[in-house]
């Protein structure tokens, strides 16, 4: 795979990623009662979704600003990384646990998360591409 078709790949995966995070982000800031009958997310206490919201949005922003530029903002794929990996670990642990869902919504995408998850990694641990800079 190419370096640009790499960074292509990335970039789709960060949109992705974005819409993901706001979409559940301003779901949990704004409607929380309807996390359960969509996302399969129960909500015991909704000040306890707020918050949660704030961090999906606020972790949305992170892919905005890494999708603005790869380069510069490679070390934030880390952090994109991880929140995937949060969105894989939850919800296999509770499925080992014992606590399957009543719906497949949390457990279908934790492949997809995984995936998304291993091309941050992938794309955060290549060495940069240089530049060369003349006199002129």
């Amino acid at each position: 795979m190419t370096r640009d078709t790499l960074a292509l790949a990335v970039k789709i995966a960060l949109a992705i990623g974005f819409a993901i995070d706001v979409s559940v982000g301003l779901l949990g800031l704004f409607a929380p009662q309807l996390m359960l009958p969509l996302l399969d997310v129960p909500v015991g206490d909704p000040m306890l979704a707020h918050a949660a919201g704030g961090e999906f949005v606020v972790a949305a922003l992170v892919y905005a600003l890494a999708f603005s530029d790869l380069r510069r903002f490679r070390v934030l794929l880390w952090i994109c990384t991880a929140d995937q990996l949060f969105g894989v670990i939850v919800p296999a642990y509770a499925v080992t646990s014992g606590a399957w869902p009543a719906t497949f919504k949390t457990v279908a995408p934790i492949p997809f998360q995984a995936l998304l998850a291993l091309l941050f990694a992938a794309y955060a641990v290549r060495a940069p591409q240089r530049t060369i800079v003349s006199d002129e």
